[in-house]
């Protein structure tokens, strides 16, 4: 009996050195499914909010001034408090991101269903509050609210969203 104890012990140990997993320390951290606060939003291309709207829209590194995005795709769009009548530009600056907030049951252009991730905006240069509110059609195959890469695939060309701490 003694024997087969030993024996145990000895294919026991085995067994567990053989599944010993190593954990690299320099391993890339997977990417950031939210956007988070203390992120930066940086215009590097400026951009036109036509006179008489408070927004713009942005899908695959397009500006789209009417909303007119191609349904089942990822797009953004950047809002100002209140219409001008000359319009707004948006110059080359930098935004933090403040609060990050999630709507799954949200309308876009054209009444369509949509889900918001709503990115408060505030600029460093000014006392004005913009919001980033980046939309995910309720059809589309996925995850349900947009991801910090496909916020980038939208505006990129305009804007960079560097992730925060």
């Amino acid at each position: 009996m003694h024997k087969y104890f030993v024996l145990f012990l000895v294919l026991s140990a085995a067994t567990l050195a053989g599944c010993e997993t190593t954990i690299k320390e320099d391993a890339p951290l997977p990417p950031s499914q939210n956007v988070t606060p203390g992120s930066t939003l940086t215009v590097v291309k400026s951009f036109l909010i036509p006179s008489g709207d408070t927004s713009v829209y942005f899908q695959d590194t397009r500006l789209y001034p009417q909303g007119d995005v191609q349904p089942n795709y990822p797009f953004c769009q950047f809002v100002t408090d209140a219409a001008t009548p000359a319009g707004e530009v948006i110059k080359a600056q930098i935004f933090t991101v403040g609060k990050v907030e999630y709507d799954e049951h949200g309308t876009g252009p054209h009444d369509m269903d949509v889900s918001v991730t709503g990115i408060h905006l505030q600029a460093a240069s000014s006392k004005n509050a913009y919001r980033m509110n980046c939309m995910l059609p309720l059809p589309s195959q996925g995850a349900l609210f947009v991801t910090p890469a496909e916020v980038q695939g939208a505006v990129g060309g305009y804007m960079n969203l560097k992730e925060g701490p």
